[in-house]
C-alpha cells in the first residue's frame, strides 16, 4: 500500500493514505482505546473521537513520507526550514559528533535525509522489523543519499568516534531496556540505548521533530540534554500539535504518575 501511495500523484496519495489509517484504526478497538487513554495522559483531554483527527493527520504525514526520494520529497528537503537552538548549531559547526533522537511525530522519516542534504555524515541506528517487506521498503527510503543504516551496536559505537550524526527513534519501546522519566503527571518509558551510548563518549542527546506546516517541512532542533529534557521536548511538541503524534502502539510506555 505504501508503494501505491508513493506512485500516486500528491492529492490521491494523501487521500488513499488517510483512508488506510482511518480504516485500520476503525478495525482496531484496542488501539482506539489506547489513543483515548494516552491523549488523557499526555494532554489532559478526554475525547472519544480524537482518533479520527489523529488518523487524518497521520495519514497525510505517512503519504508525504512515502514520497522520500521522489521529486516531491527532494523539493521538500530543499525548501525545509530548520529552527536550531544555538547550542546544537555551535556543536555541529565544531565538526563534532552529535547523537540525535526523534519520535513517531510529524514527518520523522525526513530527518536523516535532511541532515545528509545539509552536508553531515548521517548514521541511522535501526531495529528489526517483523514484516520483512516493510523492512525492505523502509531501508530503501532511509538509505538514500549519504545516510547509512546501522543495526549492530559495535558498528554504531565505532561510528560515534568520528564527526557526524547518529540518529535513533525513541518510540520503538517494545525491545531493550527503558529509562523511565516522570514529568508533569505522566511517566514516559523511552529506550535507554541512545543515552547509554552518548554518555560513553561524554555526549548529550539532541531531540528533534519534523512536521509539514503550510506545505513546508519545518524541523525544530533542541539543545543537547538528558532523558528528562528529551521527554520535556516531547511533551511540548505533543501538547502543541497532538494530531501529529502516533498515539497508538505504545502500551506499557506511558503511565500516570
Amino acid at each position: 500500500m505504501l508503494r501505491l501511495v508513493r506512485a500516486l500523484p500528491a492529492s490521491p496519495a494523501v487521500f488513499l493514505s488517510r483512508t488506510i489509517v482511518l480504516v485500520y484504526l476503525a478495525l482496531k478497538p484496542g488501539y482506539r482505546a489506547e489513543i483515548r487513554r494516552n491523549l488523557a495522559l499526555m494532554c489532559g483531554r478526554n475525547s472519544r473521537w480524537f482518533w479520527v483527527g489523529n488518523a487524518w493527520q497521520v495519514g497525510q504525514n505517512l503519504a508525504l513520507m512515502a514520497k522520500l526520494g521522489t521529486n516531491q520529497g527532494n523539493k521538500a528537503i530543499d525548501n525545509a526550514e530548520v529552527c536550531w537552538e544555538n547550542t546544537t548549531q555551535k556543536l555541529l559547526e565544531q565538526d563534532l559528533h552529535a547523537v540525535m533522537v526523534s519520535f513517531h511525530f510529524g514527518a520523522w522519516e525526513y530527518l536523516p535525509m535532511l541532515f545528509s542534504a545539509l552536508g553531515f555524515r548521517v548514521r541511522l541506528v535501526t531495529g528489526e522489523q517483523q514484516d520483512q517487506g516493510l523492512a525492505r521498503y523502509l531501508a530503501g527510503i532511509r538509505s538514500g543519499s549519504d545516510v547509512k543504516l546501522v543495526s549492530g551496536l559495535r558498528e554504531a559505537e565505532l561510528g560515534m568516534a568520528r564527526p557526524g550524526l547518529t540518529g535513533f527513534m525513541l518510540d520503538n519501546t517494545a525491545r531493550g531496556r527503558r529509562t523511565w522519566v516522570e514529568l508533569d503527571r505522566v511517566r514516559v518509558g523511552i529506550p535507554s540505548l541512545a543515552f547509554r551510548m552518548a554518555r560513553a563518549r561524554q555526549l548529550r542527546v539532541v531531540p528533534l521533530f519534523a512536521r509539514f506546516e503550510n506545505n513546508r517541512l519545518v524541523v525544530e532542533v533542541y539543545g543537547p540534554t538528558d532523558e528528562r529534557g528529551v521527554v520535556l521536548a516531547l511533551l511540548k511538541q505533543v501538547r502543541q500539535r497532538p494530531e501529529h503524534w502516533v498515539f497508538w502502539a505504545k502500551a506499557g510506555a506511558l503511565e500516570a504518575s
